[in-house]
């Protein structure tokens, strides 16, 4: 039998792709380092947006390939997964002037954006989500009847795209006031009264500007 799953059950697995996202990234920065580092995407909450955006794209992709054989799977989620990061990175940059992560280090990489490493990791990711990730939330979906989900569902889209924006606008601001340039309106006063360059510092950790 074919998965398949409808659009609050795609939230939800955006939503879980975020948070367990944030939990491998800050255990992974322990482990690594020895020390707890913000791994967010967002300024509130702990979301990691980018795993959010892979679980369900991956979701949306493979879908419909759950019959293929593991080759092109592994293949089709390659190519998906590679595409998606560099759109992502080259995305962040352009808006922001920075990027989370930067592959020029490994070898057979496109731009420090994406590598052939990472890009094989994203066919043996494919092949796991479709052999036991998507069967194993289907059953989760099935067998278990959240309360007011329309509302649940309905709040964390709302609270998505407020910290979205929120971020967005921070992230614009963030460094301006160390370089000088003061703030012209109550939203720039607020953002640096609640979001300094300090804590946006902490924030977004891993985050190194181009220029840099």
């Amino acid at each position: 039998m074919k998965v398949t799953f409808n659009f609050r059950q795609y939230v939800w697995i955006f939503a879980i792709g975020c948070y367990v996202g944030y939990a491998i990234e800050t255990l992974w920065c322990l482990v690594k380092n020895g020390y707890i580092e913000s791994r967010s995407s967002l300024v509130l909450g702990h979301l990691s947006v980018a795993y959010g955006m892979g679980a369900v794209l991956l979701t949306l992709i493979l879908i419909h390939f759950q019959s293929a054989s593991w080759w092109k799977i592994f293949l089709i989620a390659f190519v998906s997964g590679t595409v998606t990061e560099y759109i992502c990175s080259l995305g962040q940059e352009i808006c922001f002037g920075s990027v989370a992560w930067d592959y020029s280090h490994l070898p057979l990489n496109i731009n420090g954006r994406v590598c052939l490493l990472y890009s094989v990791f994203w066919g043996v990711i494919g092949l796991g989500w479709v052999k036991l990730i998507m069967p194993l939330l289907h059953l989760l979906f099935e067998k278990v009847h959240i309360p007011f989900e329309k509302v649940l569902v309905g709040t964390f889209i709302t609270f998505f795209v407020f910290d979205a924006a929120l971020s967005a606008v921070a992230a614009v601001r963030m460094d301006q006031p160390q370089k000088g340039v003061p703030a012209d309106n109550r939203i720039e006063v607020f953002l640096d009264n609640h979001f300094d360059d300090e804590t946006m510092h902490t924030i977004y950790a891993n985050s190194k500007s181009v220029e840099e």
